[in-house]
């Protein structure tokens, strides 16, 4: 669709070279015109690669990116664009030691950082609070309390000595260094310019100095996040450093005139930076109105009522507060009510706990030796109260050392034991992951296949129930034919068979495919056709996408020792054995006795048969080590079972000795138990896949032995990775096989019935797609979406999916933006890799909500903005709300004038229909008055409660 600009959109499009400011109310185009800004510099001869647009969210990068796309074509990958802090962040990639930081640094997500101020002591509560005051001490030179500048110092220190910074330090040291970069670009863009920073604002000019072409898009009423420094002013600023007069586009294309009237009233007390004179036109039946509740509970009585009489799609509207609790609480009672709804909290990555684990993870593997990365994994892992009682345990000394003490300490069997003994032996195997893994997939499917508390791939915990899809000629046929038709960037079109092709379609593009034509030509030319089998096509597309996990260790160590008794804080070692293998042949063979020193217990001599006569010629511990190491060298040490015993045996008895220290270390044990139910001792193992142990509780035998179960182990996880992997696709193998017509036996029967929840759970857009589809086509002999969800279960089965957020649904979800996150990370190296993808996650921090199309959206009013709806309820309009007990009783004048700039942003995402609601009492407390209710001349009527039934 090509718009028309409006008069002064056109001025803005069509201003000359050199500094322009735009000021741009809400809904009057600013991103509109800044693309068409693009295009046009474009048309006028400018190189798009000398063209830079910076944002504040990934989102609205890849928006412009979009737009651009569809107008300029190749042309516009060209045009460099991302956010301030990933610009920066390239900037100190590429000049590191000029900004006093050392090669391979890493960014300091939230998560790190809070585990940093914990380590520093500082309460969780206060955590947040303290990085933002850090953050405003950095960029707006605000001044911290004596003991907040000592907890400053000592969390920069911190950083530092980890070669860390966070993402105020991104841009105060990139600021200094923009002139080394400068001469990139001919023409500087920037959007939300109200958010820029003081410190971003001098980044920024110093970018444009060379060519003046600076280009600035914001609205000083929407500045709303002070607490990142952001100052309206800087629009100000702008202008008189530039000596320009702003372009304001006046035109509200979005809101009714009733919102946007009412709107603007509510701005009418806070001073007024630019003359303005901003209008809308559209006219609507409804008028705003405000309404009175005396709790909570009552208001959201009303809003159910409200909802459901008001008849329009769920995804019309959206309910908007200030703080996260409040939606909480309407979440519960809308899904109570049978109402679809979103409760939407951003999209950090971080705050995904699969994505979230598998991060703290791959931090691990990078900086194996950082307490706070451990301490960061241990908080995924372990529950937040046990995690607690084990701070407390081991102070902030070695968190490693002290986490295997107190697992040692504590009673064997007890199932808190277990847990610390299960997160040793993960983080150890870990840190092994760089030597035996080279590949970041690889690592990351390694660490997948643990299971992630409660959130797990259910078709890794039903593998053994499910065929190798290496096993099925036809997949693998067909993987060929898929692969050879990405290689040569074919079209991939599915024949057509009663609506199975639509699904198997959205499984091609869920699965990463890209060329699935909607309305191919059969006759063209450079096309694949793929028959209508689902479960082919499923384990055709599993073979594609397991090509790079489940590669074997090329060469590693087993290794096991026989000792004294079997403390491991006393014993002394008799014997020691061990077994290189390479490519998954024993190479090479060590052994040695070893004189302990100390008597050999009787239990330990009818254990392994040695008795103290044995050994007493034999050379002591401290001679064989050195030949010991000698023959590891720089691989893998492997036992089975080994950080209950052996290990730590061997740290204990070599302690001071730095190539030890070095050691990587992996234990078979969590692979073993991960893979089967059955008992996982070597030598149940052993008996399980026919190898013959030789003599048991023998060092050299049983090494010889491991190496032999690790192989088979290894061949095992290969297979199950074939199995599990694409549980992101699911869905739409659910809709397949609902959609194929005859009975379902074997296998389909199974993945069907594991599918189908997945298709109607409350993360799938399966159905949504097929009821698209099946309209673009005109619906015709294909069944109805009421008749496919009856064939997955009914729509009561449906309601029931979509009410309880299930982690099991959610799992499928998270693996995709994680496989998304990967995309382009191919070809490099592992710590590379994993630095990239780090990045990439703690970047995505910036980004806004994204409104849901089919069900109610919950949003705080912070992550509305560039989003609109058609109907919009603003819940809690109350003082001690918005603008919050502290501004209102204290009269802070700053906080009061952000906090109407942000009742406006809400106000100003509603097109047609706005409510605004407040409660006299709150979570038991009293409210607050009704400000902001009061200076625009709304009166809010109580309404009276509604009964229980209505929920």
């Amino acid at each position: 669709m090509t718009f028309t600009p409006l008069p002064q959109q056109r001025r803005a499009i069509e201003a000359p070279l050199g500094p322009v400011l735009v000021v741009a109310g809400p809904g009057a185009g600013k991103t509109f015109c800044l693309i068409a800004r693009i295009e046009r510099l474009i048309a006028n001869g400018i190189d798009p690669h000398r063209i830079c647009a910076v944002t504040f969210t990934n989102r609205a990068a890849e928006e412009i990116a979009g737009r651009l796309k569809q107008t300029l074509g190749d042309k516009a990958e060209a045009v460099t664009r991302g956010t301030i802090h990933a610009l920066c962040l390239a900037l100190l990639r590429h000049h590191t030691e000029a900004a006093g930081l050392k090669k391979g640094f890493g960014v300091a997500d939230e998560v790190y950082q809070h585990v940093v101020l914990g380590r520093l002591r500082v309460p969780t509560e206060r955590r947040g609070g303290m990085l933002n005051r850090f953050g405003r001490h950095r960029l707006n030179g605000y001044k911290l309390q004596p003991d907040e500048a000592r907890l400053f110092r000592e969390y920069c220190a911190w950083l530092a000595h980890r070669n860390m910074v966070d993402f105020d330090e991104l841009i105060t040291k990139a600021e200094p260094l923009a002139g080394l970069i400068s001469d990139r670009w001919d023409y500087l863009l920037v959007d939300e310019f109200q958010d820029v920073n003081a410190v971003q604002y001098d980044f920024l000019k110093k970018l444009a100095d060379p060519h003046g072409n600076f280009f600035a898009v914001g609205d000083d009423e929407q500045s709303i996040f002070a607490w990142t420094g952001a100052d309206p002013y800087v629009l100000v600023r702008f202008k008189r450093d530039y000596d320009v007069e702003p372009i304001i586009l006046d035109k509200n294309c979005r809101c009714s005139r009733q919102i946007f009237q009412m709107a603007r009233r509510v701005l009418a007390q806070n001073p007024q930076l630019f003359q303005k004179q901003l209008t809308a036109d559209k006219e609507s039946e409804h008028e705003v109105v405000a309404y009175s509740f005396h709790d909570e509970e009552d208001e959201a009585s009303w809003l159910l009522e409200d909802l459901v009489t008001d008849h329009q799609p769920w995804g019309d509207y959206a309910i908007l507060y200030r703080k996260h609790k409040v939606g909480e609480y309407l979440e519960g009672r809308l899904l109570r009510a049978g109402i679809p709804c979103r409760l939407a909290r951003g999209r950090s990555l971080m705050e995904d706990a699969v994505i979230g684990y598998v991060m703290t993870a791959l931090r691990v593997v990078r900086s194996p030796d950082d307490p706070a990365a451990l301490h960061a994994f241990a908080q995924s892992v372990l529950s937040q109260h046990f995690l607690q009682e084990v701070e407390a345990a081991i102070g902030s000394k070695d968190f490693l050392v002290q986490v295997r003490a107190l697992a040692q300490r504590r009673p064997r069997h007890d199932p808190d034991t277990k847990k610390l003994w299960r997160l040793i032996f993960q983080i150890e195997n870990l840190r092994a992951l760089p030597r035996s893994q080279g590949t970041l997939p690889a690592v990351i499917e390694e660490i997948l296949s643990q299971s992630v508390g409660p959130f797990k791939n259910v078709l890794e915990e039903r593998h053994d129930e499910l065929t190798d899809p290496a096993a099925l000629p036809e997949a693998v046929e067909l993987a060929k034919q898929l692969e050879q038709a990405i290689a040569s960037e074919q079209d991939i079109v599915v024949e057509p068979r009663a609506g199975v092709e639509i699904a198997l379609r959205g499984m091609l593009a869920a699965a990463g495919l890209r060329r699935l034509p909607s309305t191919p030509t059969h006759d063209a030319p450079r096309t694949t056709h793929v028959k209508p089998d689902a479960l082919v096509l499923f384990k055709a597309l599993q073979l594609l996408n397991s090509k790079d996990i489940g590669t074997p260790l090329e060469r590693y160590v087993t290794f096991d020792f026989e000792t004294t008794d079997n403390d491991v804080a006393t014993c002394g070692v008799v014997e020691i054995g061990a077994a290189r293998v390479v490519n998954g042949e024993i190479v090479e063979r060590f052994h040695s006795l070893v004189n302990p020193f100390r008597p050999i217990s009787l239990g330990a001599s009818k254990l392994h048969g040695y008795v103290d006569a044995d050994v007493k010629d034999a050379p002591l511990f401290s001679t064989v080590l050195p030949q010991f190491l000698a023959f590891v060298g720089s691989d893998v040490l492997i036992a089975h079972n080994g950080q209950h015993f052996d290990i730590p045996v061997l740290r204990r008895l070599a302690a001071g000795d730095v190539a030890v220290a070095s050691l990587a270390f992996y234990d078979t044990l969590l692979l073993a138990r991960s893979l089967s139910r059955d008992r996982a001792t070597q030598e149940e193992l052993a008996h399980r896949f026919g190898i013959d142990g030789g003599r048991a509780h023998h060092a050299l035998d049983d090494a010889v032995t491991l190496a032999q179960v690790y192989r088979e182990l290894e061949k095992q996880r290969a297979v199950r990775a074939r199995k599990a992997v694409l549980a992101n696709v699911l869905d739409y193998l659910g809709l397949a096989l609902a959609l194929e017509e005859g009975p379902k036996t074997g296998e389909r029967a199974n993945l069907f019935n594991t599918a189908r929840f997945h298709t109607l759970g409350r993360y799938s857009d399966a159905l949504e797609f097929y009821a698209m589809e099946r309209e673009r086509r005109g619906g015709g002999a294909l069944p109805t979406v009421d008749e496919v969800i009856q064939r997955l279960g009914g729509r009561a089965l449906m309601t029931k999916l979509r009410a309880e957020p299930d982690p099991v649904q959610r799992y499928p979800a998270a693996i995709a933006r994680l496989r998304a996150l990967l995309d382009g990370s191919r070809g490099e190296d592992l710590a590379g890799g994993i630095d990239r993808l780090l990045e990439r996650v703690a970047l995505s921090k910036s980004d806004g909500d994204e409104a849901a199309p089919d069900r109610v959206n919950l949003l705080t009013l912070h992550s509305t903005k560039g989003l609109e709806f058609s109907r919009v309820y603003i819940v809690g309009v109350e003082d001690y709300e918005i603008p919050g007990y502290q501004a209102a009783a204290n009269n802070i004048k700053d906080e009061i004038e952000e906090a109407r700039r942000l009742l406006y942003v809400g106000m100003t995402r509603a097109c047609d229909r706005l409510i605004l609601t407040r409660c006299e009492r709150r979570s038991g407390r009293d409210a607050g008055g009704t400000m902001f209710l009061d200076e625009m001349g709304l009166t809010a009527p109580s309404q009276t409660a509604y009964s229980a039934s209505s929920s």
